[in-house]
């Protein structure tokens, strides 16, 4: 195995690989801010107040300036959660009750961005409406539920551009996202042919729980939900993003909770096309089911979700896969057909669920963008629709006991 030195082009034969840059290559450029970025978050649930407000909070680039929940009382089966009066002291931050409300009020001139952390139904509502009204916007995962509201959010992000529209898959901010995007991108493998990817997570408390409704209860125009919709979202993206492939044609089947009814583990076989339109592949495994708790308060005792990439091309593959709580677990490498075989990263990473800190790259890159600075995005509107697509489909594939059309 060879190492390549940071920033230097690695010789595998007729090809080159791409750089391990230190910059993302897809940045995009504004005039440098000297202010910070001023984000109204929508949605008072348990992510928003164990992550994204705390994140936000210690963030010197960013400040909370309005807080969207219409329940003075959030709650959550998984943590206690603050009531919005108690966010608004802690915070500073004035509530409202509705998007609407929020943009109708003189607080909006005020809004930079808006971070959606609502029920998934609510997602296409939000987005568009913050997009129309002149804001970036960081949608959690999955970009929504339907697949109306997310060829939606696609119109209306093209619509607004050049404003940010990315969804938090915080797997697509990893460097190694950016190497294996541009090794695809740059014919390392040459055309893909086949995808095989798995994740296998301990979240059997989650999705197992039916008091756990967000996670586990389908709401407005969901064809189910479960596991698809709340882990598979994150494994797709990072397939769409870094392949461009398109899905066309789904058989998937699923076992579901008995006490939850949410799907636990799901299996699919989804027909693709290229850019170019030849055929692809993908051969999709997940599971909520690993024993344990990735989200432990117990740090040392905290069981990391199990990840597995193969990307199969004309000239080569891709692997990648690992323990998502041990860097040290997997890496990047690049296999040739000739016979050369590269690491293009000796760890590995995928989602960026830390508590501590100022959150994940995602978070970053949309504080950036609110303030004019330079910015990757590693999940745009497009590959939030391709997500939404396949996972849509395997839910009526699932149900249906037939392969599905991809719409």
């Amino acid at each position: 195995l060879m190492d390549p030195p940071a920033r230097q082009d690695v010789d595998v034969g007729p090809r080159r690989c791409p750089k391990a840059a230190s910059e993302p290559r897809d940045t995009i450029e504004h005039p440098q801010a000297t202010r910070r970025a001023r984000v109204a978050v929508c949605g008072a649930g348990w992510w928003t107040q164990e992550r994204h407000l705390p994140h936000l909070s210690r963030n010197p680039l960013a400040e909370i300036v309005a807080i969207v929940e219409p329940n003075p009382t959030p709650r959550s089966a998984i943590v206690a959660l603050q009531t919005t009066a108690e966010l608004s002291v802690q915070y500073g931050a004035p509530i409202f009750s509705s998007i609407e409300e929020l943009l109708a009020s003189e607080t909006s001139a005020s809004v930079d961005g808006v971070l959606v952390c609502t029920s998934h139904h609510a997602h296409a509502h939000i987005g568009t409406a913050s997009l129309r009204a002149g804001k970036h916007v960081l949608m959690e995962k999955p970009m929504c539920s339907d697949l109306a509201g997310a060829k939606a959010l696609l119109a209306a992000a093209e619509a607004a551009a050049p404003l940010a529209f990315m969804v938090n898959n915080t797997a697509n901010w990893q460097p190694q996202v950016q190497l294996a995007t541009e090794a695809v991108a740059s014919g390392l493998i040459g055309d893909v042919e086949h995808v095989m990817c798995c994740m296998h997570s301990p979240l059997l408390w989650l999705f197992d729980d039916p008091s756990n409704e967000g996670w586990t209860a389908p709401t407005g125009g969901m064809a189910g939900n479960g596991f698809g919709w709340g882990q598979l979202s994150h494994l797709l993206a990072w397939v769409f993003e870094v392949t461009k492939l398109e899905p066309v044609h789904v058989f998937a089947s699923m076992t579901h909770s008995a006490a939850s009814g949410a799907d636990m583990t799901d299996a699919a076989v989804i027909r693709c096309i290229t850019r170019d339109g030849k055929p692809a592949s993908i051969s999709l495994s997940g599971s909520a089911t690993v024993p344990g708790n990735a989200h432990s308060a117990d740090t040392a005792h905290s069981v990391g979700k199990r990840i597995e990439l193969r990307l199969f091309g004309t000239d080569g593959m891709l692997t990648y896969g690992g323990d998502d709580q041990d860097r040290g677990s997997g890496r990047l490498e690049l296999r040739t057909r000739s016979g050369e075989v590269t690491r293009l990263h000796g760890e590995f990473a995928f989602e960026d669920y830390e508590a501590d800190g100022t959150g994940p790259e995602s978070l970053q890159s949309f504080v950036k963008a609110c303030i004019g600075q330079p910015y990757r995005n590693g999940a745009d509107a497009w590959v939030g629709l391709q997500s939404v697509r396949a996972i849509e489909t395997m839910y009526r594939s699932a149900s249906s006991g037939r392969a599905e059309i991809v719409n």
